[in-house]
């Protein structure tokens, strides 16, 4: 079997058009669905041990991805994570966002891109090379978005594009490009969650993070500016160990930022390897970005059924999020995320699956 791609309409109460599903696969088996609204990966199955599994989380009710208050696989921003009290400054000036989380602005405010129907340009295979990785042919789906001066409080008329690509290597590829006519932030993520059994809790996965300092945040989980050392402590993931080891000795779990790097980078690079013993699925994640965004699903609540019927339960997934530090447009010591007109946002990030 070839690389393939399908489409196809849903029409749901509530939403201001149809949904559109573009479903990408190759011949091992891999499939990736993706959405219109809010740019989204809805399923992802990849082969394990145990066959092929979808190993994302999702919501039965179709309602849900109006509110979508866990962010399920969509793309956020314009700048994703947290913006401490929704303002920053600018030439001088302050700029007031929209609230979404108590005083701050959380992944580009309440009606931010996830929260948008995407224009799809163009669906495509093409043949490409990622740095010194070999050739291979690969099926994609481009979505496209602008978003106007003062959406959510962020100067400058903004436009977005993101390609989901498949190869036959069983890589998924998003690439992420923005513009603006106005200086502001820009700092987009994926927001897919992952559990790579296809059920049940993630603690017992095994995760690496390529990174031996992690942002310090506050209670309202705001950056405060320092670094901290992860070596010997419960943030400590320089080796592969079960995510639930060192859990209790968090404040409520993990929802911090690894740092990889002080900059972004043109190549990609190594930010985490997830495994999950049984089935062998293994996930390793290489990103353009300096580091990584790690929540282990605290606060996924059992009251909403998931895709399979089942409720979703806490630690049933979690997010590895590639993006430049939160917070970084208030914190003067992290790398920039201020976009100037004339400049183009840029951003790669890769998620190999295999089985080992």
């Amino acid at each position: 079997m070839a690389l393939l791609i399908a489409e196809r309409e849903e029409v749901h109460a509530g939403f201001s058009q149809p949904l559109r599903f573009f479903t990408l696969q190759n011949s091992q088996g891999m499939q990736v669905t993706l959405a219109n609204f809010g740019a989204s990966v809805r399923s992802l199955k990849v082969p394990g041990k145990d066959g092929i599994k979808d190993i994302t989380l999702n919501y039965q009710d179709p309602a849900l991805w109006l509110s979508n208050p866990y962010y399920f696989g969509v793309i956020v921003g314009r700048c994703a994570n947290r913006i401490g009290n929704s303002q920053f400054s600018s030439a001088g000036q302050a700029v007031n966002l929209t609230s979404n989380e108590g005083p701050h602005q959380l992944h580009g405010g309440p009606q931010g891109l996830s929260f948008r129907f995407w224009e799809t340009d163009s669906r495509e295979t093409k043949s490409r090379k990622e740095s010194s990785r070999k050739t291979s042919n690969s099926v994609s789906v481009t979505f496209h978005i602008q978003s106007e001066d003062g959406d959510q409080g962020y100067p400058g008329n903004f436009e977005a594009t993101v390609t989901y690509s498949l190869n036959e290597d069983n890589e998924l590829l998003i690439e992420y490009q923005a513009s603006t006519d106005k200086a502001c932030p820009v700092n987009m993520t994926s927001h897919i969650y992952f559990n790579l059994a296809g059920s049940g809790s993630v603690l017992e996965q095994e995760l690496t993070l390529h990174g031996d300092r992690y942002v310090e945040v506050d209670k309202a989980l705001i950056p405060t500016g320092r670094l901290l050392p992860t070596t010997n402590s419960a943030m400590d993931f320089q080796q592969a160990k079960p995510i639930g080891q060192d859990i209790a000795n968090t404040e409520s779990g993990y929802d911090h930022f690894w740092v990889a790097g002080n900059q972004k980078s043109d190549a990609l690079q190594i930010l985490a390897t997830l495994r999950d013993p049984v089935s062998g699925r293994t996930m390793e994640l290489f990103s353009t970005e300096p580091g990584v965004q790690f929540y282990s699903g605290n606060f996924l609540d059992s009251s909403i059924p998931g895709a399979s019927g089942q409720p979703l339960q806490q630690y049933g997934g979690l997010c590895l999020e590639p993006h430049i530090h939160p917070d970084a447009v208030n914190q003067p010591r992290f790398p920039s995320v201020m976009l100037s007109p004339g400049q183009t946002y840029q951003q790669r990030s890769l998620y190999k699956f295999s089985t080992t």
